[in-house]
Parts: structure tokens; C-alpha cells; sequence
């Protein structure tokens, strides 16, 4: 990977910061999202990264003169600048934050009036603008101003979260839940969220000074800190968020680090179990197969797009669907909003672990297991389509997906390839209910793209 490169793509403008990503691209990229809006209202939120905040104030100036009036909000997670735009009936959102990125990387993400992230047309639009550089600028008496964002606006985010929740139960199962926040932007509602529920909350890397503790990407690898706590705690279950709490994993109170692959599965077991009718879910499609058995398994129907958020959250509101996420451990409700939220996917969680009388280790059981393997093969992206072409006379039995990529399956497994729209990699991923078979597919695989890569 170029660790230099500045990515445009369906999640707006990310990138390594000084190398790639700087104030002035992040101005014209904010100047293009202020001609967009041929003004308007805009609220910018931001994480806890180093630079996040000179990308705040970049940004906020860009948009004033661009005419945009700003609603600063300060450090604030991805779920709340989803509920925040529609809420204060803004035109717009921008986040700033790095995510699940490592540090040194942060990016900007456009939101829509409905709070979700920008869809694929309306992205194509503003960066037609972006690449024009012919931006809207105000005179001087009208100019935007900016203003700072209620502090109710935040506890009406938590009242969106909790009223949704059987608070009351969750208080008398009187819960231990281990959090790892990553010092992000989710520090700032931990403690509040978790006296309403009620529960005994151990929050860990709760200081906003933007230092990453780990891995921001939740994986198995970045939950050591919390599978640690759960045994001298007797805690009943753990999260390991990124830091901007889109993302998570779980650990469980046998100790056991979760696949961030099963966050969206678990959570939709527990949703469609007590659903009163069978319900629409949507995902991309190199997700887990445990979730195609878990909406089979409650008569459900599920959708498959192409990877990325804005697909994702597009499809759900097209087809009015009930539960979306993906394998990256995000979760969307669409009764809730139009966003990866997963201080929702916890409370919804801990709700289960109150209301079931089962423990965490015995909810991961209900999950049925396969055996997953990611890789990127390096490629020039010239040569990408026509190497995947290639590789499909090789897979002639199997059944074809081209949603995004091509997507391979058999009854006891699948094979995912698509090629990267930021970098010159193609990337794989192989599911089977066999390790030993996954890891020989996914070496077959490998030295097949490798092989036909090579002059």
C-alpha cells in the first residue's frame, strides 16, 4: 500500500495527513461541499486525532466563505453527527475523523440532510465540483457564521438511544460490560450512556489526546486490553470500538475475541428473534455467510450491494429495509437512523443479555462459524478487470455474483475478488466451514492471481 495516497472515494476524502491529506486540499474539498449546497447549513464534528481539529477549523472557514453557516459540534462520534443533521434540520454533516484508519490518517466524510453518508450519486456531484475548482464564494456581508451546537443535542441523542431500550431490565440484571473507546470520540458519552442503563461500565482508553492505544480497526488482535479485564472483573461481556464508534467487536465473558465478522450477525440473531414478522436486511456481499444462515434461519430476507457505507445505507432506505451492517463490525437500525450506530448495536446487546437469562459465551454459540481469510494481492489497477476475467473460466462451477467484483460460491464456502478503487491491489477474501480448506483455497487463489499478474 502507498502510505502517501489520497483517497476520494464513496467515503469522501481520506488520506495520510502532511503526506497526502492537507489543510488546503481539506479546504477545497469543504469549498466544494459549500458550492454543492449553494450554501446552507453544515454541522462539523470531529474525533480526537492530532489533526483533527486544524481540519476543523480549515474546514469551517472554507464553508463561511462559502456562505455555509456552521454548527460546530465539537468532538462528537459518527452515530451522533448521524442523528445530529436531521435533528437540527442542517442541510449537511461533515465528520472528520480517521475511523478504523491507523494513526497519522484521518479523512472527511460528506453527509447528506438525511444524516447518512453521501450516496453515490450525490458524491459523484460534489466531487465533479471538487476536481472544477470553480467554488462559491460570498461577498463579504454574506458570509456564513458559525455557532456551537446545543449541549441538549447530545442527551437527546442518548434519549433517541435508550427509548429504544428496555432500560429497566438492563438496570436489574445488574450488568459488568468492559468498553474499550480507543480514545475517541466515544469517550464522550460513555459514562452518561451507561448510568442510564444502569450497568456497571468499565470504560478503558478514555483520554482524548489522540493517541491511539491499538489498532483502531476492532479485531480479534485489538481486544487483548478488554479480554484481559473480563475474567477479574466477572464482567458479563466487552466492546472494542474504533474511534469513531462505527465499528466494533465483542469479547465474551468466556474470554473469547470475537471476529469483528460476527458483530453484525449476533446483533441481527437478537433483532430477528423477536421480531413479529420476518424482516429486511441488508449487507454487502463479502460479508459472513453466518449471517445468508441467521436471516434463513428467521425467514428473512436479505439484500447483498457493493461494499462501502454509502451502499449500504442507500439500499436499506431504498427498500425500506429494517437492519443493515457488514462485516467490518457496523450495525444501522433504520428506526433509529440513517448511520452505522453501534452504542445502539451495545445497548441492543445488553438488552438480550438482560432479558435471555444467557450469558454472552452462550449467545456466540447461537452463531454458526466458518473459517474467513482476507488478503490483498498487489496489482497495477489497469490490469485488475481484465486479471479477474481470468480467474472466472477458473471457477466454472460455481454459482457468480458480479455485484461487486466477483463473488464465487459452493455450499461449503465462497471466494470474493474485486478490485480496490483507491489502491493497485486486488483484494480477496475466502469463507469456508473448514479452516484447513479455506487456507488452501485462499493459497490457490494467490498464486493463481500471482501467476497471471507476473509478465
Amino acid at each position: 500500500m502507498n502510505v502517501h495516497s489520497l483517497r476520494l472515494g464513496t467515503s469522501g476524502m481520506r488520506g495520510r495527513v502532511g503526506a497526502a491529506l492537507t489543510p488546503a486540499l481539506a479546504m477545497d474539498f469543504a469549498s466544494a461541499l459549500g458550492t454543492y449546497l449553494d450554501g446552507g447549513s453544515v454541522v462539523v464534528a470531529c474525533d480526537t486525532r492530532f489533526s483533527s481539529d486544524m481540519f476543523r477549523n480549515a474546514v469551517i472557514s472554507a464553508m463561511m466563505g462559502c456562505g455555509c453557516n456552521v454548527l460546530d459540534a465539537g468532538i462528537a462520534s459518527a452515530p451522533e453527527l448521524h442523528f445530529y443533521v436531521p435533528h437540527l434540520d442542517a442541510d449537511a454533516g461533515l465528520l472528520i475523523g480517521g475511523g478504523h484508519h491507523p494513526g497519522g490518517w484521518n479523512a472527511l466524510v460528506p453527509l447528506s440532510r438525511t444524516g447518512a453518508v453521501f450516496n453515490y450519486a450525490q458524491l459523484q456531484e460534489l466531487l465533479d465540483v471538487y476536481h472544477s475548482h470553480r467554488y462559491r464564494w460570498a461577498g463579504w456581508s454574506a458570509t456564513g457564521h458559525v455557532s456551537v451546537v446545543p449541549g441538549d443535542v447530545r442527551e437527546a441523542f442518548l434519549d433517541a438511544v435508550c427509548a429504544r431500550l428496555d432500560r429497566d431490565a438492563i438496570a436489574a440484571a445488574d450488568l459488568t460490560v468492559v468498553a474499550d473507546f480507543c480514545n475517541g470520540s466515544g469517550t464522550r458519552i460513555t459514562q452518561r450512556f451507561g448510568a442510564r442503563l444502569g450497568i456497571n461500565l468499565i470504560s478503558i482508553n478514555t483520554i482524548a489526546s489522540g493517541v491511539l492505544p491499538h489498532s483502531p480497526e476492532p479485531r480479534p488482535r485489538s481486544s487483548q486490553q478488554v479480554q484481559s479485564l473480563i475474567a477479574p472483573l466477572a464482567a458479563e461481556i466487552g466492546f472494542v470500538f474504533n474511534s469513531d464508534m462505527s465499528r466494533a467487536a465483542l469479547v465474551t465473558s468466556s474470554g473469547e475475541t470475537l471476529s469483528e465478522e460476527y458483530t453484525f450477525p449476533l446483533t441481527a440473531e437478537l433483532v430477528l428473534a423477536r421480531a413479529a414478522q420476518p424482516l429486511r436486511v441488508v449487507t454487502n456481499c463479502c460479508t459472513t455467510r453466518t449471517l445468508d444462515d441467521i436471516v434463513a434461519r428467521h425467514n428473512g430476507k436479505l439484500h447483498k450491494t457493493k461494499v462501502g457505507e454509502s451502499f449500504i445505507i442507500d439500499r436499506m432506505i431504498e427498500l425500506h429495509a429494517d437492519l443493515a451492517g457488514d462485516g467490518s463490525g457496523s450495525t444501522a437500525f433504520a428506526d433509529h437512523l440513517f448511520g452505522f450506530d453501534n452504542l445502539m448495536m451495545m445497548g441492543v446487546v445488553l438488552e438480550a443479555l438482560a432479558t435471555q437469562r444467557r450469558g454472552s459465551a452462550e449467545l456466540a454459540q447461537t452463531l454458526p462459524r466458518y473459517h474467513i481469510i482476507k488478503r490483498a494481492i498487489p496489482c497495477p489497477s489497469a490490469h485488475a478487470y481484465t486479471l479477474l476475467r481470468s480467474v472466472r473460466d477458473h471457477f466454472a462451477d460455481a454459482e457468480l455474483s458480479e455485484e461487486d467484483g466477483f463473488r464465487f460460491d459452493w455450499p461449503d464456502g465462497w471466494i470474493h475478488l474485486r478490485a480496490s478503487m483507491t489502491e493497485p491491489i486486488v483484494r480477496m477474501i475466502v469463507e469456508w466451514k473448514s479452516r484447513e480448506v479455506a487456507e488452501d483455497k485462499a493459497l490457490y487463489v494467490r498464486g493463481l492471481l500471482e501467476r497471471l499478474v507476473a509478465p
